[in-house]
């Protein structure tokens, strides 16, 4: 990293409304930089004065809170505000930050912001808070990342993940895998110094077996990185069969609440309905789809052709059929269309008489998922949701990295660094000489500082900053 972006990026002093647009109990306007307590002083006068308003230099408190008033550039009263002062570098952005708190309505807190503004701070961008945390040392670029999972986070169990990550608990891998690379290299680095004392053969082979156990731990850290992905984004489920099979019945079941309409009456569901469940921390977007069949109108056709788009798309696919009735050609045909690797068959309507038995149906299966569930009575639904986690946890290879989301940029770093862990590795055993381990060695070291932001190009510093919000 250039470390003149950092001093840039410290010259002036920034501020932003920090709270969400719209009506709440408070709205906090953030200012951070050198001049931040001076910007919040000229709009800033507090209900009672201070018995000592600037403390000696040694014992000033590093916060500090007071009740006040804001007041525009013309003298005018804007609202009444806390101030909380935080002094770097105890602070989120180890700058000086003040933060006025005001009532939370969106129109007051524009007025206080461009009170500020007007004071002479310059609007934030987006995400310029956390990036001044990131290169005045607070965080790493890992932990800027896992600070916009945490934000975006739709369930419990991916802000658990992203908090952990945030905290550094996830991130010891790279640390660990850091300073043992930097062992091997002082190690190889120590025999060029002094020649005379070169390295054995029996020593470098040492140095790839442990070059090797490296590796593999990235490579373990590196796909449960794509795992965790998942709680980020999510995982699509379309759910598929002919009609009256009961996979409207079934989507209600999912999401616990009667969301879709259910009617005997064959073809109710004409075209695709899409909503987000919460299956064991997991967001997934259940899509029930038009039964498939020969389509009996122009409407059906092309309700059963979004049905088959669905299936295309959907990361995952349920292929429902009736228990309680013998398997149709139907039935066999659209089993027969999904995928088998992500594809789980479930056999519905379990609380009437089975017409027949796994036996019958495992030939029409393959290597399918199989279950037998009762959408009406809610029997074996706790079981299919624990197999849809299972395939959605498994889906490391079906992402679309067109889009560099959150764990993507990390699991590759992993991985490269690992490949490289790799190299040296077999380069040990097949007798190459200390001194080139390094180059391998150093690729691997340089792979893990992406991560943290040490050796991580501007621009992708840049593509990870343009996804946050202005105020964070």
């Amino acid at each position: 990293m250039d470390v003149s972006s950092a001093v840039a990026c410290a010259s002036d002093t920034i501020a932003a409304i920090a709270t969400p647009p719209g009506t709440g109990g408070i709205a906090i306007i953030r200012v951070s930089g050198p001049s931040a307590r001076q910007v919040a002083g000229r709009v800033f006068r507090p209900a009672r004065q201070q018995r000592s308003e600037e403390p000696s230099q040694g014992h000033r408190p590093k916060w500090r809170a007071k009740l006040g008033g804001v007041f525009d550039s013309n003298g005018q009263f804007v609202d009444e505000a806390i101030m909380l002062s935080m002094l770097a570098p105890a602070s989120y952005t180890r700058e000086d930050v003040v933060e006025l708190s005001c009532h939370g309505g969106p129109v007051v807190a524009r007025a206080v912001l461009q009170a500020v503004l007007d004071a002479g701070a310059r609007h934030a961008s987006p995400g310029e808070f956390t990036r001044r945390a990131f290169l005045n040392g607070r965080i790493d670029l890992g932990q800027a990342e896992a600070v916009l999972q945490v934000i975006s986070a739709r369930t419990d169990r991916a802000r658990r993940s992203a908090s952990a990550f945030l905290s550094g608990q996830s991130g010891s891998i790279v640390s660990e895998s850091r300073e043992a690379v930097v062992q091997l290299m002082t190690r190889i680095e120590a025999s060029l110094d002094f020649p005379e004392d070169d390295i054995p053969q029996i020593e470098v082979i040492e140095i790839g077996e442990t070059a090797r156990r490296i590796a593999m731990d990235l490579y373990g850290a590196a796909s449960e990185v794509y795992r965790g992905r998942i709680l980020w984004e999510g995982a699509s489920v379309a759910i598929v069969g002919r009609p009256n099979v009961g996979k409207s019945r079934l989507l209600n079941a999912l999401l616990r609440e009667e969301r879709a309409i259910v009617s005997d009456w064959p073809g109710t569901t004409r075209d695709t309905v899409s909503e987000v469940a919460n299956i064991r921390g997991i967001p997934i977007q259940l899509i029930d789809t038009a039964g498939m069949r020969e389509p009996t109108d122009a409407v059906e056709r092309i309700g059963v052709e979004r049905a088959k788009g669905a299936l295309a798309d959907a990361n995952i696919a349920l292929a429902v059929v009736d228990g309680s009735m013998l398997l149709s050609e139907y039935d066999q045909a659209i089993v027969a269309i999904t995928p088998e690797d992500r594809t789980i068959v479930v056999v519905n309507k379990s609380d009437l008489a089975a017409a027949f038995d796994d036996g019958d149906l495992r030939c029409h299966v393959g290597n399918r998922r199989m279950l037998r569930v009762s959408a009406l009575a809610g029997s074996g639904i706790d079981q299919l949701e624990a197999e849809i986690e299972a395939l959605a946890m498994a889906r490391e290879g079906h992402f679309d990295d067109g889009a560099r989301s959150f764990g993507t940029r990390i699991a590759d770093c992993l991985r490269r660094s690992a490949a490289a862990l790799d190299d040296a590795a077999r380069a040990s055993s097949d007798g190459v000489p200390a001194d080139m381990l390094s180059i391998d060695l150093r690729a691997a070291l340089d792979a893990l500082g992406e991560i943290t932001g040490e050796t991580a190009r501007e621009d992708v510093v840049e593509r990870i900053f343009e996804q946050f919000c202005i105020g964070k």
